[in-house]
């Protein structure tokens, strides 16, 4: 394939009397006065030639005019007009040539009217030729023109300054082989849209190889010319900007990093001391401080059953320990009381739901905004009955209906200075019996499904089961008899003590 040369810039108005030197000029003038005095002598040298031999004076007006615009044209014209009116007075006289006036000033303005609109025509042409080589030339974005061909035709002078190849070296050769090898899949591709003139390419990004071996970013807003086979282009070196952007993505990985580091110290602090507090309220109601937490277990296991996503149950598995907060605020004599409580002692009892709400109400906490539901709601009742606000059914939120259930089971199967631990499958029995009343039927039935998978995972030797046991009794020693006490009706009607 022939290597297209790099066309030149457009001159300057001023450059143009000058192009190609005294030579051209000479060259031009001999070439029109040749055409006149050809054309002035063929009409006098032949009386058979009609006047209308005239008309080929546009050829040497038209020449003058293209290569000297409006002067050219007008001295092309003038001189037109004098060999018109000697031919004519030297063939017919003086008086014939008065005779014919009108005649004569009719060819003298067509002439003149030829070179002036062509001189006009051809400055006009010139002049914005020459603005547009100015702008082209000392443009600081990087301009060029590609052929249909994949070689640049024209670039401007500051892609030798940004990339130190010569225009010449780099129009002789394919643009693509410029590129960086990974980009020119992706360049070539956005090339052939632009090309058949899908859409025009912005903010296009590729690298190009410079003098050095060494690669500059250039960003490229390009279009097709219409019908010529051409594409202009107009490029930016955005190299310090891709390089401060990368910094910039960098450090803001490298941040986010931070943070994400940051924000698990703080979530596992805030875990910690969740726990901290959940353990400090059970620490004289439970002497293996397990109770809060396999609470918690327990109650996000049956809330991933229920349908409960996995965010809301992250937030349970960390809310339920809480339940039982306030009992931080309830005196020792009647929280560690062995026996029944009174009817005054329950009523004091009954306040740590209320006083549990008052310690975890105001965060913006998830965790803590659910475990605040969780204290106020976990001794409410599905008929009704419960504490403190009387709610009953869909009224008492989800959450606090499956911490209930979790925390009774788990109260019955372990040890309790008020009484003895039950065996799991009496105490299962005791919720089975209370759906529909104290607790909600439906996650009764997640409880006793899960409970199903459990002893079903025990039987198999599965170990993950295993590990998942739900509240296998933990016993104190005690002088009395190990043997456990009948089921007491504590659970469906008298003061709670579970949990």
């Amino acid at each position: 394939m022939a290597v297209r040369p790099r066309v030149s810039p457009v001159r300057s108005l001023r450059s143009w009397p000058r192009l190609g030197g005294p030579a051209s000029i000479s060259a031009t003038l001999a070439l029109a006065l040749a055409l006149f005095a050809g054309i002035f002598l063929l009409r006098m040298s032949d009386q058979d030639v009609t006047d209308g031999t005239e008309i080929l004076f546009v050829l040497p007006i038209a020449l003058l005019a293209i290569r000297f615009g409006l002067r050219g044209g007008l001295a092309g014209g003038l001189l037109a007009i004098m060999l018109t009116a000697t031919w004519n007075i030297g063939d017919s006289g003086y008086m014939h040539a008065m005779l014919t006036t009108e005649d004569y000033l009719i060819r003298g303005v067509a002439f003149l009217l030829l070179g002036t609109l062509l001189g006009i025509v051809v400055d006009e042409r010139r002049r914005l030729q020459a603005e547009i080589s100015l702008y082209y030339d000392e443009s600081l974005d990087l301009l060029a023109t590609i052929d249909r061909n994949g070689r640049f035709t024209r670039l401007n002078p500051v892609w030798e300054r940004t990339l130190g190849h010569s225009a010449e070296m780099m129009c002789s050769r394919p643009y693509i082989e410029f590129v960086h090898p990974d980009d020119r899949e992706a360049s070539s591709a956005e090339t052939v849209v632009v090309a058949r003139g899908e859409r025009d390419a912005v903010g296009f990004r590729n690298r190009y190889r410079a003098a050095d071996g060494s690669y500059r970013w250039l960003e490229w807003h390009s279009r097709a010319a219409d019908g010529e086979g051409l594409r202009c282009t107009v490029a930016r070196d955005i190299t310090v900007q891709h390089e401060a952007e990368q910094q910039l993505a960098n450090n803001a990985q490298w941040l986010e990093t931070k943070v994400a580091e940051r924000t698990r110290e703080l979530e596992d602090a805030r875990t910690e001391t969740l726990q901290r507090l959940a353990v400090a309220a059970e620490y004289h109601d439970d002497d293996t401080f397990q109770h809060t937490k396999r609470v918690g277990v327990t109650a996000a296991e049956l809330a991933a059953r229920l349908g409960l996503g996995e965010d809301q149950v992250g937030f349970l598995r960390l809310a339920a320990p809480l339940h039982d907060v306030g009992k931080l605020a309830i005196p020792d004599r009647i929280l560690l009381k062995p026996g029944k409580l009174s009817a005054q002692e329950y009523e004091v009892m009954k306040t740590h739901a209320a006083l549990g709400v008052r310690l975890l109400s105001g965060s913006g906490s998830p965790v803590l905004q659910m475990a605040a539901v969780i204290a106020a709601t976990h001794h409410e009742r599905w008929d009704g009955t419960g504490y403190p606000a009387g709610l009953a059914g869909e009224a008492i939120p989800l959450v606090g209906r499956v911490v209930a259930v979790a925390d009774a089971f788990d109260a019955l199967t372990h040890d309790r200075p008020y009484k003895s631990a039950w065996p799991v499958e009496q105490a299962i029995a005791e919720i089975q019996r209370t759906a529909g009343s104290q607790f909600d039927a439906r996650v009764v039935a997640a409880f006793l499904a899960m409970h199903n998978d459990v002893a079903v995972a025990a039987e198999t030797g599965s170990p993950q089961q295993r590990a998942r046991t739900i509240g296998a009794p933990r016993r104190r020693r005690r002088s009395s008899s190990t043997a456990p006490p009948a089921p007491r009706p504590a659970l469906a009607s008298g003061p709670p003590r579970q949990g």
